[in-house]
């Protein structure tokens, strides 16, 4: 959201938030995945061609297990408190009257997006 808003800033434009609300927006789950042995921090993480890749199902959801090729981890490293190695990543359809649109400065038209009642569905995936 950050990046958005600074680049509608670099065009000289400014933005408006509309229609918020306090009501509960209608959330869908689409997809749940699990990775082992990754860092959430992408580039932290080496190439893909630098593991050893499985999948398999953990409750069902897809699970991708990455193992170093060259691994010299001691099993005692789960020990750290700073090792987190699973990342869980969740799709859902988020189905909401907020809306992101720029008007001109005189706020007078909308140049992009939209500010009608309509509900809007975003496909939004959240990772921890």
């Amino acid at each position: 959201m950050k990046e958005s808003v600074r680049r509608i800033h670099f065009h000289g434009l400014d933005i408006e938030m509309a229609n918020l609300t306090v009501e509960q927006p209608k959330i869908k789950l689409l997809k749940v995945e699990v990775s082992h042995g990754i860092s959430l921090e992408r580039g932290s993480n080496q190439p893909a061609s630098e593991y050893e890749i499985t999948k398999n199902s953990i409750m069902g959801a897809p699970q991708t297990v990455y193992v170093p090729k060259n691994d010299k981890r001691h099993f005692l490293d789960h020990l750290d408190s700073n090792h987190r190695p699973y990342v869980v990543a969740a799709t859902v359809m988020i189905e909401s009257p907020m809306k992101l649109f720029v008007k001109n400065q005189n706020h007078s038209a909308v140049l992009f997006g939209s500010n009608d009642e309509e509900q809007v569905k975003n496909v939004v995936r959240f990772e921890t």
